[in-house]
């Protein structure tokens, strides 16, 4: 093969890697980590060794179901638990226990929609509440960093901009179930619990009945000491911690930006700091990895279009 052959071919390579590398990462630098060929792809949670990610696949479109639960840590995800005409759905964050091994999710795989639990491996299917009615959904489970309770949100039925979310608890073996927050009884709408690495405080996302501003709060494990982190006026959603407990990842439009992206704050309040950049994607349902180096989340252009799972890198600022 002569030089010019060679400089061609070279420059052929050249030209597909940089459009392989356009495809998978983001000039904010997030890389791609899976994008479906038909559904939605979303609340990307790790694993506790930090090499696999569970999600959530909507078969219909954007949070349209039915709804399976998968993992991927090569190429290919794997399917855990997905059955026709049901909505199997994780929660970003604390929704895969390291101690007892065992993955929390939401289903209405018997009707109603109830906590259950399951092995990575997709053997020893448990269902841990047994509520009556079809008017009440439990859902949006998180595990205490023992594995020994589970934080939720029980909703009613009503439109969306009507919703009184509330939080509760229970063991994870189905007994002990408490109420941690009374959405109804004081005009709120409480939702997304995920339990903090210490195990002391909870946190969870609060709007007012009826308003469009979310916000981000903390609380101890019995329902009390309930404190504010967020208080700007945007949409603060979707919220999950930092490993080591110091800081609250989450989704957000803070300052006006058109689409929301990744923030950090700390996690006793403080001033936001943005990790996603792209203004023409909707960024959310963030989870941090066991190690703290990466941040996993959803993203897609709008509420009509179908997500991808992405990460992308924290800022070593953050990791000192």
């Amino acid at each position: 093969m002569n030089h010019g052959k060679i400089l061609t071919c070279l420059f052929l390579l050249f030209l597909c890697a940089c459009h392989n590398n356009s495809a998978d990462k983001r000039e904010d630098g997030a890389e791609l980590v899976y994008e479906p060929d038909g559904g939605s792809a979303q609340n990307p949670a790790f694993s506790p060794d930090g090499e696999t990610i569970l999600f959530t696949l909507f078969h219909e479109g954007y949070n349209e179901g039915p709804a399976g639960l998968y993992t991927i840590s090569d190429d290919e995800p794997v399917v855990l638990l997905d059955e026709p005409d049901c909505d199997n759905v994780n929660l970003p964050g604390a929704s895969w226990n390291r101690v007892i091994n065992r993955i929390t999710f939401a289903s209405d795989r018997e009707d109603t929609e109830e906590i259950w639990i399951i092995k990575p491996d997709g053997d020893g299917l448990f269902r841990v509440t047994n509520h009556s009615g079809l008017d009440t959904s439990y859902t949006e489970p998180s595990f205490s960093p023992d594995g020994q309770w589970i934080v939720f949100e029980v909703k009613g039925q009503a439109p969306e901009d009507q919703q009184q979310g509330s939080i509760w608890k229970v063991r994870a073996d189905g007994t002990g179930l408490v109420q941690l927050t009374d959405g109804p009884g004081g005009g709120t709408d409480d939702r997304q619990p995920n339990w903090s690495p210490s195990g002391n405080r909870i946190l969870f996302q609060r709007r007012i009945t009826g308003s469009d501003d979310w916000n981000i709060y903390t609380m101890d494990t019995a329902g009390s000491d309930i404190q504010q982190v967020t208080d700007a006026p945007w949409s603060d959603t979707d919220a999950s911690w930092s490993p080591d407990g110091q800081y609250i990842v989450y989704s957000s439009n803070y300052g006006g930006i058109p689409m929301p992206n990744i923030f950090v704050i700390p996690a006793d309040g403080g001033t936001p700091r943005r990790i996603t950049f792209n203004e023409e994607n909707e960024d959310a349902a963030p989870s941090w990895s066991p190690d703290g180096r990466w941040i996993a989340f959803e993203s897609h252009d709008d509420e009509n279009t179908p997500a991808s799972i992405w990460r992308i890198e924290v800022p070593d600022s953050i990791l000192r």
